[in-house]
């Protein structure tokens, strides 16, 4: 296998995990801090 090849394989794998992690770890954290605002008794919480 190419150098270069092996590389692209690589940043690709990496691409596809960015791609996959950043959105899905944004929605946990907005879960997490809404749950701890609703837990303090603050309702508008989000908009």
């Amino acid at each position: 296998m190419d150098e270069s090849t092996r590389y692209l394989i690589v940043y690709a794998i990496v691409a596809i995990l960015l791609v996959i992690g950043v959105p899905s770890s944004v929605v946990i954290l907005r879960r997490r801090r809404r749950e701890k605002l609703r837990r303090r008794g603050i309702k508008t919480y989000g908009h």
